[in-house]
């Protein structure tokens, strides 16, 4: 049974108490004030006429004093999935635990992106850069920057961390990067491509990342130093590109800390 105006704003309100509620607390410790107006909120779906969104009222007997994180958010699925939503990292709480001492030394590597269409993609790739210590982060071509509110979202705050600049046109960016004595390795499911886990030469790095379908121009290979695959087993060729570079970017910080 499709949601009428009136349910459909009810459970959007439902479901931001309690992303509040979620962002705001810590296992065992929820406002009592914000937890009290959620729980009054779900009463007052009794009185819906579609009977999904009526039986969401028992949920308010369950939200009790005491009760875990993991507890509380058990009962905001069913919330969710009537409105069809569909929630990414950038919602959930997860920076409880975040660091506040000095950031580690970086480490001799950068991320090139070119001419990527995803805001969530970017963001990701800033997150693990952030986690790795990487250097900077170029941006090249179309690829959008943390200017833009989708890529700041999902970055999460990394972007504050993470040097970064707009690279231009790709080539130009690559050659800069060669001159400044970086060796310059593309992550693309080429025949010439070697396997990621062999070992890498122990000297600033430049891992590229290209278009998300499209990869890198058969011109761009030309001039790079080593293109890198990473082996699958599986029926598909290739990985998402935020995984890509985090599964890249940690393999070659594993072997740069062997050799350290």
């Amino acid at each position: 049974m499709a949601l009428n105006p009136q349910d459909k704003k009810s459970l959007e309100e439902i479901h931001r108490l309690f992303l509040e509620l979620e962002k705001s607390s810590r296992d065992f410790s929820f406002d009592a004030d914000a937890l009290k107006n959620l729980k009054n909120k779900l009463s007052l779906l009794k009185n819906s006429e579609n009977p999904d969104v009526s039986r969401l009222t028992d949920l308010q007997k369950h939200l009790v004093e005491g009760m875990s994180l993991k507890h509380f958010v058990s009962f905001a699925v069913p919330v969710e999935r009537l409105l069809h939503k569909n929630l990414q990292d950038d919602e959930f709480l997860i920076v409880e635990n975040d660091k506040t001492e000095t950031q580690l030394e970086k480490i001799p590597l950068v991320f090139v992106l070119d001419n990527m269409r995803s805001a969530f993609n970017v963001g990701s790739i800033f997150r693990t850069a952030e986690c790795l210590g990487v250097e900077k982060i170029y941006l090249c071509g179309y690829t959008p920057t943390p200017d833009q509110w989708k890529v700041e979202k999902t970055a999460m705050g990394t972007e504050q961390n993470v040097s970064w600049a707009e690279g231009g046109k790709l080539l130009e960016c690559l050659e800069e990067l060669k001159d400044e004595g970086y060796r310059v390795i593309a992550l693309e499911t080429a025949a010439s491509a070697v396997d990621l886990y062999q070992n890498f030469e122990q000297e600033p790095t430049a891992f590229v990342f290209g278009n998300e379908r499209f990869g890198l121009d058969p011109e761009i290979l030309k001039v790079i130093d080593e293109v890198r695959i990473i082996p699958l087993r599986g029926m598909k060729n290739s990985l998402n590109v935020g995984v890509t570079a985090a599964v890249a970017g940690f393999e070659w910080m594993r072997q740069w800390r062997q050799q350290k």
